[in-house]
């Protein structure tokens, strides 16, 4: 991973060469303009949010790698959450979840070892363990 002040289209361009792709070829991939991708990888315009997993499926980035997360989390405009993880606020729970995290103040480390823990575990889908 890159230095925190690496921008979206560096990234972009980093991963996209990283996967032997050419400017016009990636681009035709994508179903973008080559001057699009081209302003996009130099800071001059924003990726479309709605293209971005898409995007990442292009370049093989794999969903629950940091690579896949950083990708996200670069494309993310200052104060929003990012585009993967706005889709998983949609879930049934999910705000349930963040309110108990939040309510009962656990600390960063409290919610580390809680993310370990559900890493560390196969949940079946009637909920169960």
């Amino acid at each position: 991973m890159s230095d925190k002040n690496e921008s979206f289209g560096s990234y972009l361009k980093e991963l996209r060469l990283k996967s032997g792709f050419g400017l016009r070829r990636f681009a035709n991939l994508i179903e973008m303009k080559a001057s699009n991708l081209c302003d996009i990888e130099h800071g001059r315009r924003r990726m479309p949010k709605e293209r971005l997993e898409a995007i990442a499926d292009v370049l093989g980035l794999e969903k629950g790698t940091s690579d896949w997360e950083h990708f996200f989390e670069l494309a993310r405009t200052k104060g929003e959450l990012p585009v993967d993880i706005q889709q998983m606020a949609e879930r049934r729970f999910m705000p349930a979840l963040l309110r108990t995290i939040d309510n009962v103040k656990l600390s960063d480390d409290d919610v580390k070892r809680l993310i370990e823990e559900i890493q560390g575990r196969k949940i079946t889908g009637d909920g169960s363990s």
